[in-house]
């Protein structure tokens, strides 16, 4: 029901009411999940004969359904505790749970699968037994704010209609992410949907990159939603964010072909252009969290649904147009053209609930001049550059980092006197 948005959103919001009106948001929240999460869990398992018939041939017993949508549950509780330390600004103690519940899993399924022969149902035992311990610890290290003094449904109407919206508009953005796929598999056949997988793989070097900075942006982000220079932080943001982004997606471009080349066989080095253009669909995906920052602040996430929706519509329709005739990288055109539609609706929506006033003009010179730049490296020179031409990109990549640099460096001045 999108609550750990409505939890990142509401701690930050409740910030200056003190410490125990943030532990009524988060124990509110984790009251809903165990209760109606308990409930899903009966359901699923009291349904699980029906799944069993419909999708696994009657092959399973209904323990496993049960155990699956139990380690759901425990893995959501986890997530929650390991919330609360991102936005707490406690980055080693959400890096150690969550790194310890990785560990402890894989160490469980092996034990289960292993040792006692338990096959599928060994891995959902060990994943959720290490997710409910783990979530143990989680919530002993934030029990400063739990509050279970009372149950706190008078906030669940709230939560439920800011976070519930995001339900849908995150479906539309699996169309959005996915559709490529179908319609490469329905025009050409399993052949080039591999080689598109494979170049997926590989753009995930920059969606690494993109996670990160999502994962340490977001606190960040809300708090300054409820400061007075708010818009100056976002305004910052969105320049480093542009530039950096835009600098490391050209590098990325530069290296593809080795990369691909050095560790794919040779029946799979096709797949180096396609890698170049999906990073820049996690460079968007990352802008995201800059360019709706409006909705957040007004708490009109229902609006993200539409976003959402139209871009994924058009998504659907830009495959339906390229794919036929250009395959995988056309596949990867449309993705991207998607996630750049859905970006520029974000911003014209945002802007009018909440102004920001960034500076557009270095935003969009910076995108245009390195996918340009990514653009001529990729299917002019097709990976093949001299010196001069190196030179070339990396005076480039000066030019769109020289801004963001420079001011970052002029605020930390600014604080330092």
């Amino acid at each position: 029901m999108g609550m750990d948005s409505a939890q990142s959103m509401y701690f930050f919001k409740s910030k200056q009411k003190g410490k125990d009106e943030q532990a009524c948001v988060v124990s509110s929240i984790l009251q809903w999940r165990l209760i109606f999460g308990t409930i899903v869990v009966i359901l699923g398992t009291f349904l699980g004969p029906f799944f069993n018939t419909v999708f696994f041939n009657g092959k399973l017993g209904v323990e496993f359904f049960a155990v699956a949508f139990l380690s759901t549950l425990f893995g959501q509780l986890m997530s929650q505790s390991t919330g609360v330390l991102r936005l707490l600004y406690r980055p080693w103690s959400f890096i150690s749970i969550t790194l310890t519940q990785s560990i402890l899993a894989a160490l469980l399924v092996l034990f289960f699968v292993l040792f006692y022969d338990q096959g599928i149902l060994g891995f959902f035992l060990g994943v959720g037994t290490a997710s409910f311990s783990v979530a143990v610890i989680g919530w002993y290290c934030t029990r400063d704010y739990l509050n279970f003094n009372k149950l706190h449904a008078n906030l669940w109407p709230k939560l439920i209609r800011f976070g519930a919206p995001l339900v849908p508009a995150g479906l539309a953005m699996y169309f959005m992410s996915t559709a490529d796929r179908w319609f490469i598999q329905f025009y050409h056949g399993s052949e080039q949907l591999g080689l598109f997988a494979l170049a997926a793989k590989f753009s995930m070097l920059m969606m690494f990159a993109v996670e990160v900075f999502r994962k340490a942006w977001w606190p960040v982000a809300l708090d300054a939603m409820h400061s007075n220079d708010g818009p100056v932080t976002f305004r910052l943001i969105a320049k480093i964010y542009v530039g950096l982004g835009c600098a490391i997606t050209c590098v990325l471009t530069l290296f593809s072909s080795w990369l691909v080349e050095s560790f794919t066989g040779v029946d799979f080095h096709a797949a180096w252009p396609i890698v170049v253009v999906l990073s820049w669909q996690s460079f968007l995906y990352g802008f995201y969290l800059i360019a709706s920052a409006g909705m957040w602040k007004r708490e009109k996430t229902y609006l993200s649904l539409y976003i959402s929706g139209i871009a994924a519509f058009s998504g659907i329709l830009l495959n339906f147009i390229l794919v036929p005739k250009y395959g995988a990288i056309g596949a990867a055109f449309a993705t991207v053209t998607t996630y750049f539609l859905w970006i520029l609706l974000t911003i014209f929506v945002s802007e009018r609930l909440w102004r920001l006033e960034h500076n557009y003009l270095f935003l969009f010179t910076s995108f245009v001049l390195s996918i340009g730049t990514s653009f001529w490296m990729n299917f002019i020179k097709v990976g093949s550059y001299n010196f001069y031409e190196v030179s070339l990109i990396f005076m480039v990549l000066c030019c769109v980092i020289y801004i963001p640099i420079k001011d970052l460096l002029h605020k930390f001045s600014n604080h330092s006197s």
